[in-house]
């Protein structure tokens, strides 16, 4: 959240707050839908799309991280949850074969902490507090299946249709347009594990076939950087949203701290 945190990266803190200025300023989505490594359903086709308290239109906040200085805790993001898109995004998912439900859930740190970098300028150090964040923005924050590399492949391929398409709001008159964003950008990889992704994403001619060989191939690499599998899957559903295309994969920044890195990746243009 800090562009001088001694746990953090500058690079990656200016990164994230360039690809959110270029959304903003060019792409001016209505809405965007999130998938991140820490919300994870439990059955193998089960998805969650997570929703505000009842009667409430913004997004309440997880603060799901401990042991960090109190002033972090008293950080703010603001952002409407949309149920008409939220619906139209169950109905897809459903129809790609998907058990999906509504859960009331805030948004995880894995979320909005990156949000408030790209799209902001404001935290609890520098002051200038805004009463919404990402206004005629609508965020939507939908789960991991409980499932292997290929079932989260899928989801990525059946969200895709929101890359490609427009969706009719009859109450507003006009179409929306959407955007997906898989969140996933401090990942605790080693410094090998890190290069081994990147030649995986950017060589992608067969990229499902290439994923699902990762754990495999490179098992004590794999596990070494990845205890439990949720990091990795945020990769692995941005990978199917661009499988039909075959759009390019680019690595927009990486560096390497201890055991993590800071792999920050846009797929297709």
């Amino acid at each position: 959240m800090y562009d001088d945190n001694t746990f953090g990266s500058r690079g990656a803190y200016q990164t994230v707050q360039r690809l959110g200025q270029k959304i903003k300023r060019e792409y001016k989505p209505d809405y965007i839908i999130v998938v991140l490594a820490h919300y994870e359903s439990m059955g193998r086709k089960s998805i969650e799309i997570a929703t505000p308290a009842k009667n409430k239109e913004e997004n309440d906040l997880y603060y799901d991280f401990y042991g960090f200085p109190q002033h972090m805790y008293k950080e703010e993001f603001h952002a409407k949850f949309d149920y008409k898109v939220g619906s139209i995004v169950k109905q897809q998912l459903e129809g790609k074969g998907f058990d999906v439900q509504f859960t009331q859930r805030g948004l995880d740190h894995g979320v909005w902490v990156p949000f408030k970098v790209a799209f902001l300028n404001y935290n609890t150090l520098n002051g200038n507090k805004v009463e919404e964040d990402l206004p005629g923005t609508s965020l939507i924050q939908v789960s991991l299946t409980g499932g292997d590399i290929e079932l989260n492949f899928k989801l990525g391929e059946a969200l895709s249709y929101f890359r490609d398409n427009l969706i009719w709001d009859q109450s507003r008159g006009r179409y929306l347009k959407g955007m997906v964003i898989c969140s996933g950008i401090t990942l605790p990889y080693v410094k090998p594990f890190d290069n081994l992704l990147r030649d995986t994403l950017v060589n992608n001619d067969e990229l499902l076939k290439n994923l699902k060989e990762l754990p495999n191939k490179h098992e004590s690499l794999f596990y070494r950087a990845h205890p439990s599998a949720e990091h990795f899957m945020p990769i692995v559903v941005a990978s199917g949203l661009i499988s039909a295309s075959k759009e390019p994969i680019k690595q927009l920044f990486t560096a390497h701290s201890a055991s993590l890195a800071w792999g920050i990746y846009q797929f297709g243009s």
